[in-house]
């Protein structure tokens, strides 16, 4: 029987690891800086970010978390205080997201690749699908119009969660999936990682 437990010290750094990343990414995308913005504005600009990553890095690591647990093995995510707050730092000076507000924890005995190489790649091809579906929205809505600008956020951010997570560098989900399989990794990365440089040039206009 698959046993989806949680505990409250998942919760808080669930909640937490949500209001900085939302802030992150508010920063990155707010054109006006806080010194020239009201606080009406930045709680209205703050909402949007809000439910959206709501809908993409909580659920992101939920999979993780639930797919740990089909398996059997006992999982939960905690948050990291400090590349939270660095996170947050590093999206204001650069308006770039950094998104490493901690990980999902797994544990259990005889953990294969294959299995761990799923559990990791379960996040990023969730935030690819709803990527896909928030890019449906801006196409299929007013241009300007609030639904418009949801649909564009929500496609930028679970883009750039999928193909950052799937950077195959340190505890990052990449790492993990290629050490599954490399074809099993140009698979499952090609389609984030272009999609990624579209919203790097189109939509955060770093180049």
């Amino acid at each position: 029987m698959i046993r989806h437990s949680t505990s409250s010290k998942e919760l808080v750094d669930l909640f937490a690891a949500w209001l900085g990343v939302s802030f992150a990414f508010y920063l990155a995308f707010s054109a006006a800086s806080l010194s020239n913005a009201s606080l009406e504005s930045i709680l209205l600009t703050l909402s949007v970010p809000l439910l959206v990553v709501g809908s993409s890095f909580v659920l992101h690591e939920l999979l993780h978390k639930f797919t740990a647990q089909r398996y059997g093995f006992w999982s939960e995510f905690r948050a990291n205080y400090v590349t939270l707050g660095l996170s947050i730092l590093f999206a204001y000076v650069t308006h770039i997201v950094f998104a490493a507000p901690g990980a999902t924890m797994i544990y259990g005995p005889k953990i294969t690749k294959r299995q761990n190489g799923i559990i990791s790649a379960a996040g990023p091809l969730l935030n690819l699908a709803l990527g896909g579906l928030y890019l449906l929205l801006w196409l299929l809505t007013p241009p300007g119009g609030l639904l418009s600008y949801v649909g564009i956020y929500g496609f930028a951010i679970n883009i750039w969660l999928s193909a950052f997570n799937l950077l195959p560098i340190g505890p990052l989900d990449g790492r993990k999936v290629l050490d599954w399989g490399v074809l099993q990794y140009v698979a499952i990365a090609t389609v984030p990682f272009v999609a990624a440089v579209y919203v790097l040039i189109f939509v955060f206009k770093v180049f």
